[in-house]
């Protein structure tokens, strides 16, 4: 009986020291996972996406500021027409018909010839779109 005690006492020991083990191996897991992801952020530059310093508006060119804050009537989807003051889902589709049909726009006044689009409407957009 006293030799089953002892049994029991080593088993209870041993179990005790693999929690403890367990333990030691996952914070020194965490630690290894935590220096690779310093490694990979700080110093391998290639893990870190493209950053562009933001765009002060003040500092550019009023031309450049129209083309960042307007659509370009040559290369726009339909959904960055529908965007437009005025424009729905049925205008923006003839813009692009008429735009695949005549290969591009040459000015913003070619709008005019966009069915549904008149003199009204084209002074709304000019503001906002451009030709390039």
């Amino acid at each position: 009986m006293a030799r089953a005690g002892a049994k029991v006492q080593r088993w209870k020991r041993a179990k005790a020291r693999m929690k403890r083990l367990g333990k030691i191996f996952l914070a020194y897991s965490m630690i290894a996972f935590a220096l690779l992801l310093i490694w990979c952020c700080l110093l391998n530059p290639s893990f870190l996406p493209e950053v562009q310093a933001p765009v002060r508006y003040g500092e550019l060119p009023l031309a450049q500021f129209m083309k960042l804050s307007s659509t370009n009537l040559n290369t726009a989807t339909p959904l960055e027409l529908m965007e437009l003051p005025g424009i729905g889902e049925v205008l923006a589709g003839r813009i692009v018909t008429y735009r695949l049909q005549r290969g591009g726009f040459a000015s913003v006044e070619e709008l005019r010839e966009v069915r549904g689009i008149g003199e009204k409407r084209l002074e709304t957009l000019r503001k906002y779109v451009y030709v390039e």
